[in-house]
């Protein structure tokens, strides 16, 4: 039953392309291309916070992540709606194991089910179940209730090592899926509190279990010199962030992909003072009821192990996201299910009632948001109704527009970010393209120019620039531009291409062909420079040198109308 109540949730989630990060970090990222190559790519190295799969700055280790995303792509190839269906069972099994681990726990049986259904169709948990992406959490999730079920094993039996060393191996196994494995410890202390199993003894087992786990992982991180990155906490904002937080779970109106903008200024107010004490009198309810509805109480006590590190204690390079609640809402439906069940007194058909109300709605706008999810555009558009003031959202919605034609529309959302983001550097240069495909060359400079001030080592915008002043007629400083692009990165194709079609236009062919034939080396599969070759070689009149060049085009391109046209122009003597 749990799994046709996923499956008929999640059923769209399928169909849905590979969308947002999923692009550079699926489709875009070689290394997935053989478990050898992920092994070297994802075990040895670190890998940046940005959306380049090779970038620099602050950055993760997570290999089991990777090694999930390679296994998949062995499978499924690269179809999307495999790698969307090992999300789902990863989803489903994670409502399996938490149902099982309650019974363990002495949780009524129909409060279990109620908790481990309701946790499944929670509509805040889309995001980390329908964006391949978001699997870390997933991952992470599943491992550390696999260590839970151990833990609870060991501290019933008090000397099974077997058990013992399973709950070492999960625990190492969720830190290397995601950082959020590092809370196994505070819960699997919470339930041995709650069960009334904890000895001194017993918990030095767990104890020593998760510092070794812990101390063999920064141990592979240090090793692959993982970045720590920046680590001021946003103390001010803990509070309000953490009902946001709690108010996204339980009644998510709107939901966003990009939360950067929703997190609360980290400055003293009444509204983050208003927030830690709102905070503080729900830990104090929590531990003066947690005799008289104890399965209330350990739902909220979850809640706040799993999410407070989201909510400013520890740095985190985006702020929010909604994601982050995937573990903590299970705490939610625990309390939710069990005051419903079991301690509404008289009051319980009027609080099943609701609960019925609320799985209902949330279905339907699980349902909903998942549809969001079939296209970039329609889930960057829905997004902004939650977040409007995010320059992400704005130019990835910009981008779309762009790539559907509509440059317009495009040109308004890229200046919307800037507006909001001066320095955005990304939607700077797509302002930069849009006004040169408009054919407006000189705004299209400034920006160009505006963005490298910001990023000087963007190649394509470089790239761009270089276009740019070619087009205004100023060959040298576009040749400059070429070149400095050529600097920033040897092994590209595409800047080695421009700089020989300038060359070549400038009469200096020599150089002009050594610049086709490193683009050729660099990337054999792009058309473009054995094209332009062959084009230089039949103006020379060396329409021999210059045939082999259009066959290879057409073996890359077959039927390419320009290629078709100047072979039948070729006087080869026949």
């Amino acid at each position: 039953m749990s799994a046709l109540w996923v499956l008929a949730l999640y059923w769209k989630a399928l169909s849905t392309p590979f969308i947002y990060d999923d692009v550079d970090q699926i489709v875009n990222n070689p290394a997935l291309a053989s478990l050898r190559l992920t092994f070297h790519r994802f075990w040895l190295a670190p890998v940046s916070f940005n959306s380049e799969i090779g970038g620099v700055g602050t950055a993760t280790y997570r290999p089991l992540y990777w090694m999930s995303l390679a296994l998949d792509r062995r499978i499924w190839g690269m179809s999307a709606g495999g790698f969307h269906f090992t999300n789902l069972v990863l989803h489903w099994l994670n409502g399996m194991l938490g149902f099982l681990l309650l019974r363990r726990l002495r949780v009524a049986p129909l409060t279990a089910a109620v908790a481990a259904m309701l946790w499944l169709g929670l509509p805040i948990n889309t995001e980390a179940v329908a964006w391949v992406s978001g699997r870390g959490y997933v991952l992470c999730t599943f491992f550390l209730l696999l260590a839970l079920v151990a833990a609870d094993g060991f501290l019933r039996e008090g000397k099974s090592r077997l058990l013992l060393a399973a709950y070492f191996v999960a625990s190492l196994a969720a830190l290397l899926s995601h950082e959020e494995g590092v809370l196994i410890l505070p819960l699997a202390l919470l339930m041995a509190f709650a069960t009334d199993r904890l000895s001194r003894r017993l918990a030095g087992g767990l104890v020593a279990a998760s510092v070794l786990s812990g101390l063999i992982y920064i141990a592979l991180r240090e090793s692959v010199k993982t970045g720590s990155g920046h680590t001021t906490a946003a103390l001010w904002a803990v509070g309000l962030a953490f009902w946001k937080y709690l108010l996204w779970m339980v009644l998510p109106v709107h939901m966003s992909v990009e939360r950067s903008t929703s997190m609360p200024p980290n400055a003293a107010s009444a509204a983050t003072i208003a927030g830690w004490l709102g905070l503080a009198g729900l830990v104090a309810a929590t531990v003066l009821l947690r005799k008289r509805v104890p399965k209330v109480s350990a739902g909220l006590v979850w809640i706040l192990i799993a999410l407070l590190p989201f909510c400013g204690f520890i740095y985190i390079y985006q702020g929010m996201a909604e994601r982050f609640e995937y573990l903590a809402a299970a705490g939610l439906t625990l309390a939710v299910a069990s005051l419903a069940l079991e301690y509404a007194g008289p009051w319980k058909r009027v609080a099943v009632g609701c609960l019925v109300v609320w799985v209902l709605w949330g279905a339907w706008r699980l349902w909903e948001r998942v549809l969001d999810w079939q296209s970039p555009a329609a889930l960057y558009a829905s997004s902004l109704e939650a977040t409007p003031r995010s320059p992400v959202l704005l130019y990835n919605l910009g981008l779309e527009y762009r790539r559907g034609g509509d440059v317009l529309s495009a040109a308004k959302l890229y200046g919307e970010a800037v507006k909001l983001q001066p320095r955005y550097a990304r939607a700077l240069t797509g302002l930069g393209d849009v006004f040169l495909q408009l054919g407006e060359t000189r705004d299209a400079v400034k920006y160009f120019e505006r963005a490298l001030a910001v990023n000087p080592a963007d190649k394509e915008t470089v790239i761009d620039l270089g276009e740019a002043l070619q087009r205004m007629g100023d060959k040298q400083g576009a040749e400059v531009q070429l070149r400095r692009a050529i600097a920033l990165d040897p092994g590209q194709s595409e800047a080695y291409t421009d700089l020989g079609v300038l060359l070549g236009d400038v009469g200096r062919v020599d150089e002009a062909i050594q610049c086709f034939q490193s683009a050729i080396k660099n990337d054999p599969s792009d058309a473009t420079p054995y094209f332009d070759l062959a084009v230089l070689f039949q103006q020379r009149g060396q329409d021999e040198v210059a045939l082999p060049f259009y066959r290879k085009v057409l073996e890359l391109k077959p039927g390419d109308p320009d290629t078709i046209r100047n072979v039948s122009k070729l006087h080869l003597g026949r």
